[in-house]
């Protein structure tokens, strides 16, 4: 036959709930430390391509005024 099982739930005390909030606020920092290093990497990875297809620079020489 199937057993029952019982749970015991408690309310958080304040130090647990301390402890989450600031387990959560260590998370999003590291969550938006890595977005902001993988957004700085693509825009970086961008520019290199953007780089690449203008092709070869021509230089012109420029007059100088003697």
């Amino acid at each position: 036959m199937a057993r029952h099982v019982y749970v015991k739930v408690e309310i958080p005390n304040k130090d647990e709930k301390q402890a989450e909030a600031a387990k959560t606020v260590r998370l999003r920092a590291l969550r938006l430390a890595r977005e902001a290093t993988d957004q700085e990497e693509a825009s970086r990875e961008v520019a290199r391509t953007a780089l690449k297809s203008r092709g070869p620079r021509i230089s012109h020489p420029t007059p100088q005024a003697s």
